[in-house]
């Protein structure tokens, strides 16, 4: 078991691991993506819709398959189930990651809303144990 903290610097070395092999494959501004169609963004969701309905689905083979015909882009290839749960969140965050870079790159504003006054924090979630 990790702690809170080798496990946020595990994951953040794991996102930028496959963050490099994205950019070696399809270069710094990522290629292969179809940025009119929203294809990062549809890659992201595949591999996040497959894991969460894997507990669901017949097969573990059966939800990759459902999950690509849904959001991966038709004319991409490669589509897999990468092992484990985590391999496959990776995945998908390098995806979100790339696809969050291109908006920074296109002038979108990263600006992040303030909740509003009605939207206060209860703490009703408190304490949340890691299961």
């Amino acid at each position: 078991m990790l702690t809170a903290q080798e496990a946020a610097e595990l994951s953040r070395q794991l996102v930028d691991g496959e963050v490099l092999l994205q950019t070696k494959m399809w270069g710094e501004t990522n290629d292969r993506a179809d940025i009119s169609q929203g294809q990062l963004m549809g890659a992201a969701l595949a591999q996040i819709y497959a894991v969460g309905i894997t507990e669901f689905s017949d097969t573990r083979e059966s939800a990759f398959d459902q999950a690509e015909m849904e959001f991966f882009p038709a004319d991409w290839g490669g589509f897999r189930d990468y092992g484990s749960d985590i391999a496959n969140l990776v995945v998908a965050a390098a995806y979100l990651r790339n696809e969050i870079k291109r908006r920074l790159m296109n002038g979108e504003s990263s600006h992040r809303a303030p909740r509003r006054a009605d939207q206060v924090f209860d703490g009703s979630c408190v304490p949340n144990p890691i299961a």
